[in-house]
């Protein structure tokens, strides 16, 4: 994208940490479903030992209200919804990261599903950065989601500093873990972006400005993407319009640009056409 940080600070986090320093905060909009195969897979997946301190799950103005079933209530986890009445995915994380009694914030969204490795992973990765970029999969294995996983679109763009270290260009928050001092020092989310797109961009451009950001490819979340071609449609002009919000509050040009899709193929070149006029519909409209 080609934003550089002009370090402010250089905050240095714990280079161990414990499952029980974890809280996770899921913010969610009319996903009950999604949140019910979160939870659902979560016990299937982790062990005792690898619970987080809490989950936390934060109601975004949810028609009806979302619930937590009897059978998720298992001591000793706490799993609890709040709500948030101000519109928006920052609005709803930043009363996530209050509410969270850990010392580390696992972000991820209603419509992602846990692996074994999600939280392990991050343990194993820790060297001090503030920030850490997990890995996202499909969950699903239809053409779209395909296309999804082998562009890596949710996985954020790399960056080689001093010749050989790779680290991420930002933070996507379906699977991201942040040192909440590094979030309280930078004031949280950007409850001016009131969309699904460019929070999380913007989120890791500042914490870059006090630290250094990390990948953790062990941790692994699966990503329920729509299987509808409107679906893919919407997401990409709103990537486009947070893509032109994130230009304007650094002053880059982020116009996008036609590319050849990571996986050849006649369906994937126009998957990737597609894509490339979504994100340009939706950047020029903003």
């Amino acid at each position: 994208m080609g934003f550089k940080p002009k370090k402010k600070a250089h905050l240095i986090a714990p280079v161990t940490i414990k499952s029980s320093d974890i809280s996770i905060v899921i913010p969610v909009r009319n996903n009950q479903k999604g949140i019910e195969l979160f939870l659902s897979e979560f016990f299937k997946t982790q062990n005792l030992e690898s619970y987080p301190k809490e989950i936390i799950i934060v109601d975004n103005q949810s028609s009806p209200e979302i619930t937590i079933p009897k059978q998720f209530q298992v001591a000793p986890l706490s799993i609890r919804v709040i709500k948030c009445s101000k519109l928006g995915p920052a609005s709803a994380r930043n009363m996530g990261i209050n509410s969270a009694q850990g010392d580390w914030i696992l972000f991820t969204d209603s419509d992602c599903i846990p692996s074994e490795s999600l939280i392990t992973g991050y343990l194993n990765a820790m060297n001090g950065s503030i920030g850490y970029a997990g890995n996202v999969k499909a969950w699903s294995n239809d053409v779209l989601s395909n296309y999804y996983e082998t562009q890596e679109i949710l996985v954020p763009l790399k960056v080689i500093e001093d010749g050989q270290m790779i680290r991420p260009e930002y933070l996507i928050t379906a699977n991201a873990l942040v040192w909440k001092k590094a979030l309280e020092k930078i004031g949280g989310f950007n409850e001016t972006i009131k969309i699904a797109a460019g929070e999380d961009i913007d989120l890791g451009f500042r914490l870059l400005e006090i630290g250094n950001l990390s990948y953790s490819w062990q941790s692994t979340v699966y990503h329920d993407f729509t299987h509808d071609i409107l679906g893919f449609i919407k997401r990409f002009i709103r990537y486009g319009k947070g893509n032109k919000l994130v230009s304007q509050l650094y002053s880059i040009d982020l116009t996008p640009k036609p590319f050849i899709p990571n996986k050849p193929g006649f369906i994937n070149q126009l998957l990737s056409t597609l894509q490339y006029v979504c994100l340009i519909v939706g950047y020029r409209i903003s």
